[in-house]
């Protein structure tokens, strides 16, 4: 069979198989914060357990993983279950957005970069960095999915005329639920995060751009407005406010000293300089920006200019709350990578896209003799290009050590539970600590000891109190120094930077 025939569904799950490969070889383990508070909020809901906060507030977020751990019970699975079906639902999205705008080709090569990009295979935790993407509990690419996911379906309804010819009205072939389930999947991204709203603009330039009909602007906004109405419903339910998301987002923001407004204006690229391959990465950039901007009037312009606007619409509010309208104050600090994620299949697209677009300008120019040549060119320039993208990667992605420490002193503790009384350490691990002390499926306690929780960043561990069964266990988190033999400490497990203490003697 040729390649050219190969259909694209096949094309499209030998991706999302290619992107099972990679990212179950870079899993790490549950960070110790905003993903397990989510975690926490989830099982606990509609009771809060802490400080309200947006976490606590996103239904989008907490309904699916509450539901994971009714199916699964307290632990790693039900805290990997949402990020994993959001994560192959992202490339299947972009797949199927990149098919409806610039052909299946183009769009599988802007998959491999999602795939392979930087921030979603870059999982390792090193000092002072912590990466905060793939796999854990976080809002930023279950609502990149969603409205992605919603983009593909609104176009691709667009594109479905009732005229055998194509010159029927842009939609009039298209069956309600395409629009119904586009609108409901806008709204879910808003119900999993809020800040998915500057990024709304994009959708009222499909609905012009491809002058789609009043009818169709109601069958996307009726879910839209369901999701909102499931959010007043459920808050004035459960925190007696039907406001209080809105309220408490208002409240989000810090003080800030010695920022300027040139700091705000490089936010995106010196977030992407904390990730490897930060040129190829910036290259994307440039690729859409040119791509949108010289490729408008050929055949997927109109595609690429969506991509600038879909970049733009975040970039412009993120740098406005992040530093450009106040510096002296931020309500959003825009410096963490992944409030960009929501970016990355325009980034993507865009410039898979440009590239492909400049080669086919370039191959219409050859004489006809020449085409077969130029086809063999463009398959080169796309093959080294995905290379310089991909190959960096594979090292990383092949040492990644995962999550093998925190399972391995899962396995330590249960088969030592009888002798281990009381686990000692820091407040940040014992959250950790939480998960890792039961099945990972089934919610069954496999670690019974008491945990003792004390302060994180310590100049010091706490000293060993003599008692034989009580143990500590520490990261760089909990102190800067290691335990040692005169604090009555002795070394039984060392994985990297977790280790556990038995006590002296």
């Amino acid at each position: 069979m040729s390649i050219r025939r190969v259909p694209t569904w096949v094309l499209g799950l030998g991706l999302v198989l290619l992107h099972l490969a990679v990212t179950f070889q870079v899993r790490p383990h549950p960070r110790w914060n905003d993903g397990i508070f989510v975690l926490n909020d989830a099982a606990s809901f509609p009771d809060v357990t802490r400080e309200l906060d947006h976490h606590a507030l996103r239904l989008g977020n907490l309904l699916p993983v509450r539901a994971f751990l009714e199916l699964f019970g307290y632990g790693q699975v039900a805290y990997y279950a949402w990020p994993f079906v959001t994560g192959v639902l992202l490339v299947v999205a972009v797949f199927f957005l990149g098919t409806v705008l610039f052909g299946r080709w183009t769009a599988a090569a802007a998959t491999v970069l999602l795939v392979f990009h930087p921030v979603l295979v870059d999982t390792v935790i090193r000092p002072g960095r912590e990466r905060m993407t793939s796999w854990q509990l976080l809002p930023d690419i279950p609502s990149t999915a969603f409205f992605t996911l919603g983009l593909a379906l609104l176009i691709g309804g667009a594109l479905r005329r009732r005229d055998s010819d194509g010159t029927g009205r842009a939609g009039d072939g298209a069956a309600p639920w395409w629009f119904l389930l586009a609108g409901f999947c806008f709204g879910w991204a808003y119900l999993v995060r809020e800040l998915t709203v500057f990024v709304y603009p994009v959708i009222i330039g499909v609905l012009l751009g491809w002058r789609l009909p009043l009818k169709r602007w109601v069958q996307v906004a009726l879910p839209m407005l369901g999701s909102l109405a499931l959010e007043l419903v459920v808050n004035a339910w459960a925190h007696g406010d039907a406001l209080i998301r809105l309220k408490v987002g208002s409240e989000h923001g810090s003080a800030i000293a010695d920022l300027t407004r040139t700091d705000a204006l490089l936010r995106f690229p010196r977030a992407v300089i904390a990730y490897p391959q930060t040129l190829v990465v910036l290259a994307t950039v440039v690729l859409m920006v040119l791509g949108a901007v010289l490729l408008r009037r050929h055949p997927g312009g109109r595609g690429s200019v969506l991509m600038l606007a879909w970049f733009v619409s975040m970039w412009l509010p993120l740098t406005l709350v992040s530093g450009l309208i106040d510096p002296g104050f931020i309500r959003i600090n825009a410096s963490l990578m992944r409030y960009w994620v929501p970016v990355l299949p325009a980034l993507c697209l865009g410039a898979a896209a440009a590239v492909a677009g400049g080669l086919e300008v370039l191959r219409r120019r050859l004489p006809e003799r020449s085409r077969p040549l130029g086809r063999a060119v463009t398959a080169g320039v796309v093959a080294v290009g995905l290379a310089v993208w991909c190959l960096p990667s594979l090292d990383d992605i092949a040492r990644n050590p995962r999550d093998a420490a925190w399972s391995s002193m899962r396995a330590y503790l249960s088969a030592h539970d009888r002798q281990i009384d009381t686990i000692v350490t820091d407040d940040r691990d014992a959250l950790v600590l939480g998960i890792y002390s039961r099945a990972p499926a089934g919610g069954r306690l496999v670690v019974d000891a008491t945990v003792e929780k004390t302060g994180h960043a310590l100049a010091e561990p706490p000293p060993s109190d003599g008692d034989r069964g009580t143990y500590l266990l520490w990261t760089p988190g909990l102190s800067r120094k290691e335990p040692t033999a005169e604090q009555g400490w002795t070394p039984v497990v060392r994985e990297r930077q977790l280790r556990l203490y038995a006590p002296v003697g």
